[in-house]
């Protein structure tokens, strides 16, 4: 089966409930093709609409650690501050990270 869109990483995986957004956190015990030891969170646009293959990238940060899961869920969803909820991820280290991926996006 041919895949609609992709992105190219190692990456643990959360989808938004409610948006056409995708969230992917560098996988802890992955190595990537550049053999990098960074962390980051990604945010991807699902652009159904674009005829481009890749997936673009809207939002992004560092983290302390790579990810052992990752989640996207509804809590505060109504709010103007987490209109599009909030992003948990399990990190390597045994933290959770919760991260607001309304302050990460970069409209255009």
């Amino acid at each position: 089966m041919a895949a609609i869109k992709s992105v190219n990483r190692s990456a643990s995986v959360a989808l938004a409930p409610d948006s056409p957004y995708m969230a992917a956190g560098t996988m802890a015990g992955a190595v990537d093709l550049s053999f990098s030891s960074s962390a980051n969170l990604e945010i991807f646009k699902l652009d159904f609409q674009s005829e481009d293959h890749d997936l673009p990238v809207v939002g992004e940060c560092q983290s302390s650690e790579r990810f052992n899961r990752l989640a996207w869920g509804r809590n505060g969803s109504g709010s103007d501050t987490y209109g599009l909820g909030l992003i948990a991820g399990g990190l390597v280290d045994g933290n959770i990270d919760i991260l607001n991926p309304l302050s990460l996006i970069r409209y255009f």
